[in-house]
């Protein structure tokens, strides 16, 4: 963490002002071309593609980062006011300079995973911020399905869940994209992550303990 806030402190020297409702409205944006253009396929030009980037397309560097999800207009709607609202709460929390630095750390991670498997989407870096939200603000209820209110906690423990039964059966590129992209996450958490299993597990031992003395 030292070098992470070695790199923030960096930063003030810059005017660095919240920057993610942009990456949002971009996303948006870019999705209504699609959608009224779809012969112009611009989500295909802006994604992280390995080969059209060592061709020249430097732009996809940066551009995959505003690539929406694909599905129906209501779907992709609730998408980005979700991730609206927990990128721009993060940044308010912590500032737009460490904002930013863990935002670029899971680009970066994007990046590198791309150039080893020739492809990746912002999809798990985007799942980064879901995640620390919900490590951020555990208590935080949202309604599932409209209908049940359900802690961001328990919501990120059981999309960690399908991620992780998922994950054994996934490609060796998914996975790689999945580890890369959240390795801001790690980074930022992973101490404190191996800490709440670890008081978990250790918790669970001593009320079953406790429950074995009454047998």
């Amino acid at each position: 963490m030292k070098w992470i806030n070695k790199i923030e402190r960096s930063l003030y020297k810059y005017p660095i002002k919240p920057f993610f409702k942009y990456i949002i409205f971009a996303m948006g944006g870019v999705y209504l071309l699609d959608l009224f253009f779809p012969m112009a396929f611009l989500s295909a030009r802006l994604s992280l593609v390995r080969d059209s980037v060592l061709a020249g397309e430097i732009w996809r560097l940066f551009t995959f980062l505003i690539v929406p999800i694909s599905g129906r207009p209501f779907a992709v709607l609730l998408s980005l006011y979700f991730y609206y609202f927990i990128g721009t709460t993060l940044e308010t929390k912590w500032g737009a300079r460490r904002f930013l630095v863990y935002y670029a750390l899971g680009a970066i991670g994007t990046i590198i995973s791309a150039f080893i498997t020739g492809y990746a989407p912002n999809t798990y870096l985007n799942l980064s911020l879901f995640f620390t939200f919900a490590i951020e603000f555990p208590h935080f209820q949202v309604m599932l399905f409209f209908l049940f209110p359900i802690k961001m906690s328990w919501l990120a423990a059981i999309n960690a869940m399908f991620y992780l039964s998922s994950f054994i059966f996934m490609s060796w590129q998914h996975k790689i994209a999945i580890l890369f992209s959240l390795a801001n996450l790690f980074l930022f958490f992973g101490g404190d992550i191996i800490n709440r299993i670890r008081q978990t597990i250790y918790q669970y031992k001593r009320r079953k303990a406790f429950k074995d003395q009454f047998k």
